[in-house]
């Protein structure tokens, strides 16, 4: 399977957080962020916490956008609309790699309930529940 997740996501650069999307399934998600110096939304202390919860966002939008291209689909708009039991433990440095792991709990009608991890080196670094709702077309008039 394909997984450029780019062209089916409306961020472009500087605004895309994550890398590449390493594994693919209807009910997990897995991307990669590298830190780097210069990218936006990164201090001398490291990625700060609102890009990290971007960062797990966007794996969560490129799974969706996946899941609608594999239903002859593709998503229009989504939205980011509840986050529940979140932490944050710790901040991504400069050269570590943040590794996201996306399980899907539960969609219905374009929302989407979704139990995740991210982690700096191995190191977990936030977790917690994210609600997102996404507005999929599935007309074949494109």
């Amino acid at each position: 399977m394909d997984l450029d997740f780019r062209p089916l996501i409306p961020h472009r650069a500087p605004m895309v957080l994550i890398d590449a999307v390493t594994q693919y399934g209807p009910a997990e998600i897995r991307a990669v962020r590298a830190v780097r110096v210069g990218d936006p939304f990164v201090t001398q202390h490291g990625l700060e916490d609102a890009a990290l919860l971007e960062v797990i966002a966007q794996t969560i939008a490129a799974g969706d956008a996946l899941y609608a291209r594999s239903k002859q689909g593709r998503v229009i708009r989504g939205y980011l609309t509840g986050l529940t039991g979140v932490q944050v433990l710790g901040r991504a440095q400069c050269g570590q790699t943040i590794e996201v792991h996306a399980l899907c709990l539960k969609r219905m009608d374009g929302m989407g309930l979704f139990d995740v991890q991210a982690a700096a080196d191995g190191a977990v670094i936030a977790s917690g529940r994210f609600k997102l709702y996404v507005d999929i077309d599935y007309s074949r008039e494109r």
